[in-house]
């Protein structure tokens, strides 16, 4: 049966090439998938996960990551801070019948028109060590007793703390000799599927997800604390964002045509092909390939 049988468009996007896209942009610009403080502007070689760039980016002297702020370690009388970074190294999609991403036993072998996605991401802090914190110890104990008796001065603690605050200080950040980095690895299953919003008697194509699991993340119950909070956030907070009404799928050629200076005699749209009534899935996630069935409308004006 060809792929137009029941519609009068059909397009598609194979896994391969979304994967291959992700890669090369991935390094071309490394900067969107690595977070690190300034510290490593001058020691890159020291991140968790060696930044892999394309020659471009060194040449036209583009970053290899974003610069943050240092993590403040709480409760100084000066500000203190740690370097650290972030990197997501690995981002893959594998659409039915599942031969790019292999999903870990929880969620099972992936179903008909569900597509997995897998992303690998690093952290890395900077832990002082013992004799960097014993030689900084003393100085650390006459500050915050100074800070103390300054405060006790002044009867109005209020106005002690505000006067602190409106004086900012550069933070110190420590010397880094090594970073203590740990990798976690994403796997999330999803669907697409068709439905009414509340009362809306419009269409909607929402994204569904099936299922997610953070990989060897110890202890247990920790692992499933965080998997439910970041499901419950997935499912509450960012898939429900996604929600697309039927109406915003609809190109309207006909006003297209009109932007340049042309005028035709009849109304021409593309729009999907309705599910279940001219395909059984629209898009279609089959064959390692997220599919699209598209019908021409043509009415009169």
């Amino acid at each position: 049966m060809a792929f137009t049988d029941h519609s009068d468009l059909f397009g598609s996007v194979h896994e391969d090439g979304i994967n291959r896209v992700v890669r090369h942009i991935m390094r071309q610009r490394p900067s969107l998938f690595n977070y690190a403080t300034a510290f490593f502007v001058e020691k890159p070689e020291m991140l968790c996960v060696r930044v892999e760039a394309a020659p471009a980016v060194k040449e036209a002297g583009n970053p290899l990551f974003t610069v943050q702020e240092p993590i403040p370690v709480l409760g100084t009388p000066v500000p203190i801070g740690l370097n650290w970074c972030f990197q997501l190294t690995e981002a893959e999609i594998d659409f039915h019948p599942g031969n790019v991403i292999t999903l870990p036993p929880e969620l099972g072998r992936l179903q008909p028109q569900r597509l997995a996605l897998h992303v690998k991401a690093c952290f890395g802090l900077d832990c002082p060590p013992d004799d960097l914190i014993e030689e900084l110890i003393p100085a650390i104990e006459v500050l915050t007793i100074a800070q103390r008796e300054e405060d006790e001065k002044d009867s109005n603690r209020l106005v002690a703390v505000t006067r602190r605050v409106s004086k900012p200080r550069d933070t110190v950040v420590l010397p880094t000799r090594e970073l203590l980095c740990f990798c976690l690895e994403l796997f999330v299953v999803a669907h697409f599927e068709w439905g009414r919003i509340g009362g809306d008697e419009r269409q909607w194509l929402k994204v569904r997800l099936d299922g997610m699991e953070i990989v060897d993340l110890q202890p247990t119950p920790m692992e499933n604390m965080i998997e439910c909070y970041v499901k419950t956030v997935l499912r509450l907070g960012i898939l429900p964002r996604l929600s697309t009404p039927l109406e915003a799928m609809i190109l309207n050629v006909t006003e297209m045509l009109q932007q340049q200076g042309l005028t035709i005699g009849e109304i021409i749209t593309l729009q999907p092909a309705p599910v279940p009534a001219a395909v059984p899935n629209n898009p279609a996630v089959e064959e390692d390939q997220l599919k699209a069935f598209i019908n021409l409308v043509v009415e009169e004006a």
